[in-house]
């Protein structure tokens, strides 16, 4: 898999894009994506990439293709300012404290997060059925579900 790729989401009412960035050996091996705003099927690369990004999480790109949840269409150079390395925010749960991740890098927050810190995505896996799902109902469902989610993995597993 080479950095860059492009694939189109294989579903039978919507098209999604999403582009390949790096596999992350610090969370779970996941691979990097992030999900373009192009919802009309055209497998036109510039027009793709023209189209803007959305918002990014990790999945299993290798498995999304051997399950033919989506194929590869092509390869563009990720834009200079879309090359790095973007923060997630996690909980442990042991202290209940939040961290700011950065690929190797892990931040204290704290307990209480200031509104700046509560919009830094969840760190988010999701295997390709659920990538497919956050990618056609967008950044505003991922958003809302990975903090549902988290609240209530939080209550459920937490040792304090």
């Amino acid at each position: 898999m080479n950095t860059g790729n492009i694939f189109k989401v294989i579903d039978e009412k919507e098209v999604r894009y999403f582009q390949y960035f790096y596999t992350d050996p610090h969370y779970l091996g996941g691979n990097l994506i992030w999900v373009f705003n192009q919802n009309i099927d055209n497998d036109n690369l510039n027009e793709i990439l023209d189209s803007g990004y959305s918002f990014y999480f990790y999945t299993t790109v290798e498995a999304g293709i051997k399950m033919k949840k989506w194929k590869l269409i092509g390869n563009i150079e990720i834009p200079d300012k879309m090359n790095y390395y973007p923060i997630f925010r996690w909980r442990d749960l042991e202290s209940g404290l939040w961290y700011k991740l950065k690929y190797n890098e892990k931040e204290l927050l704290g307990n209480n997060l200031t509104e700046e810190q509560f919009n830094i995505p969840i760190v988010s896996f999701q295997f390709p059925v659920g990538a497919i799902e956050f990618m056609i109902k967008g950044k505003e469902f991922f958003i809302e579900r990975t903090k549902n989610f988290e609240n209530q993995y939080f209550e459920k597993n937490k040792r304090i």
